[in-house]
C-alpha cells in the first residue's frame, strides 16, 4: 500500500512515493518509536519543516477502528490534493497515540511544540486531552482541529486557534434525541461511558429532553475498562425506557448493542456516535432500524461516493465521518497556510474563520468565533439486512438538520473570546 507504509509502520523504514502524478518521485522518510513521525516532502527536507502538522490521536484502544489509522489516512489525502508542499514547503505529519491519557498526550504535545515546531495539532479526539492540550497552547503560535466534543472547550475552556471539527455536545445532543421525541419517544434511560466526553453529553441530552417535554427516567455509568453491559440493559429495561441513549462510543458501544439483542432488550437504541465500523463489527442485524444524526455519509451523493473510492483504494473500507472531516480540515488548513503565506497560526486560523470549508458532499461550513464549527448535519435510519445490498451499506439519509436549528446559541457562549 502507497502513502505511509501502513503495513511496514512497526520498522524503521524508506520507501518511494508518488502523489496522484503531482509531483516527481519523492521519499517518505518515518520511524515508530513513542511518536511516528511522517515527512512528505521531498528527500532532503528534514525530520520536520516549516508546515509541521502534529497528528494526536487513539491510535490503540475502542475508539482507534474510528478514529486512528483512518483519519490518518484523510489526512494523507489532503496532503496530497497539494503535492506534499505549501509555497515551497515540504508538509511534514507526526503522529503520536495520547492513548486516552490527558497526561501522555499533553507530554507529546509539549514535545512537539518545544522540539519539533509543531503548527497545527490534529484530531486530539479525547476530550480530556483536547482540554488538558487546550491550556497548553493558549499563549503559543499553534493551532488546534479537535475531534473531541465537550461543550466545555467551545465554552470557558475556548482558545484563540482551536476549532472544533465535531459536533458539539449540546447540537449532537440535539440533533440525535429532537427527531426521535417528535416521533413519540418520550422515556430515555442512559448508559455512560465513565469519561469527561460521557458525562458532559448525558447533560446536554437531558436538557434536550426535559425541555422537549419528554422524561430522562434513569441513567448508569460503565468504566473504561467494562466489557459487560448486563447489569446497566437490565436496569434500563425495568425503568420502562422508549429508548435506551448511549452516551458511548466504540468498542463498549458494540458490545452493549450486541448484548442488548441477546438479552431481547425492547427500548429502541440511540447512539450518539455510530459509525459504519460499529455497524460492521455489531452487525446490521443488531443495529437495524436506528435513528441518528450523522456529519458525513459516504454514499450520500456522487461527490461523497467519489472520495470513498479514493479513500477505500488506499485503505479498504469507505470513509467514516471522522475521517472525512480529517481530510476537510487538513485541506482548509492548508489552503490557509497558502494563502496567508505563513503558518502564523493567529493568521491562518482568522483566515480559515473568514472562509467556508468546503465539504465533500458540496455543501459548506463556516467557523464561528468560539471554534465551533456551523455545518447541517443528516438524520438517518440504518437499514435492515433485507435492505442492504452488502458491506458498508448501512445507511438510509432521512432528511437534512439545518445548521442553526442544533448550534448552540453564540449569545449564550461563556467563550471569553465571545464576551470579549
Amino acid at each position: 500500500m502507497s502513502g505511509f507504509g501502513w503495513g511496514n509502520r512497526f520498522r524503521t523504514s524508506m520507501s518511494g512515493m508518488t502523489l496522484l502524478g503531482r509531483r516527481p518521485r519523492m521519499k517518505t522518510y518515518w520511524t515508530r518509536a513513542a511518536v511516528l513521525a511522517v515527512a512528505l516532502g521531498a528527500g532532503s527536507a528534514p525530520a520536520w519543516a516549516e508546515v509541521t502538522i502534529g497528528y494526536l490521536a487513539a491510535m490503540t484502544g475502542s475508539t482507534a477502528d474510528m478514529t486512528g489509522e483512518a483519519g490518518l489516512h484523510g489526512v494523507k489525502l489532503a496532503i496530497e490534493d497539494f503535492g506534499g508542499q505549501v509555497n515551497g514547503e515540504p508538509i511534514t505529519v507526526l503522529v503520536g497515540d495520547h492513548l486516552g491519557k490527558p497526561d501522555v498526550g499533553l507530554s507529546i504535545a509539549r514535545e512537539w511544540i518545544d522540539q519539533k515546531d509543531v503548527n497545527i495539532l490534529m484530531n486530539v479526539d479525547n476530550s480530556a486531552v483536547a482540554l488538558a492540550v487546550s491550556d497548553l497552547i493558549r499563549d503559543k503560535d499553534v493551532a488546534m482541529a479537535m475531534g473531541s466534543s465537550t461543550s466545555k472547550l467551545i465554552g470557558e475552556s475556548c482558545g484563540p486557534n482551536q476549532m472544533m471539527m465535531l459536533l458539539d455536545n449540546t447540537a449532537l445532543a440535539r440533533a440525535v434525541v429532537l427527531p426521535q421525541i417528535a416521533a413519540g419517544s418520550d422515556k430515555w434511560f442512559f448508559i455512560t461511558v465513565d469519561y469527561a466526553l460521557g458525562h458532559d453529553l448525558q447533560a446536554q441530552a437531558t436538557k434536550a429532553i426535559t425541555e422537549a417535554g419528554a422524561m430522562v427516567v434513569g441513567s448508569t455509568v460503565h468504566s473504561p475498562q467494562a466489557t459487560d453491559f448486563s447489569a446497566q440493559l437490565l436496569e434500563a429495561q425495568a425503568s420502562g425506557a422508549t429508548n435506551i441513549a448511549l452516551a458511548t462510543f466504540g468498542a463498549w458501544q458494540n458490545t452493549i448493542t450486541k448484548q442488548a439483542q441477546e438479552f431481547g432488550i425492547e427500548a429502541r437504541l440511540s447512539p450518539f456516535y455510530l459509525a459504519d465500523t460499529d455497524i460492521k463489527s455489531a452487525g446490521l442485524d443488531a443495529l437495524q432500524n436506528v435513528s441518528g444524526a450523522i456529519q458525513f455519509y459516504w454514499d450520500q451523493n456522487d461527490a461523497t461516493r467519489a472520495f470513498a473510492e479514493r479513500f477505500r483504494a488506499g485503505f479498504g473500507r469507505p470513509p467514516v465521518f471522522t475521517n472525512a472531516y480529517m481530510y476537510e480540515f487538513t485541506r482548509h488548513y492548508l489552503k490557509g497556510v497558502e494563502a496567508v503565506g505563513s503558518t502564523d497560526a493567529a493568521k491562518v486560523t482568522e483566515w480559515m474563520r473568514q472562509n467556508p470549508i468546503e465539504m465533500i458532499n458540496g455543501s459548506e461550513a463556516t467557523i464561528r468565533a468560539d471554534g465551533y464549527t456551523l455545518r447541517d448535519v443528516y438524520s438517518y435510519r440504518t437499514k435492515t439486512p433485507a435492505e442492504s445490498k452488502g458491506d458498508w451499506d448501512y445507511l438510509e439519509i432521512t432528511g437534512t438538520i439545518a445548521a442553526d436549528d442544533i448550534a448552540p446559541p453564540l449569545a449564550e457562549s461563556t467563550c471569553p473570546l465571545v464576551k470579549g
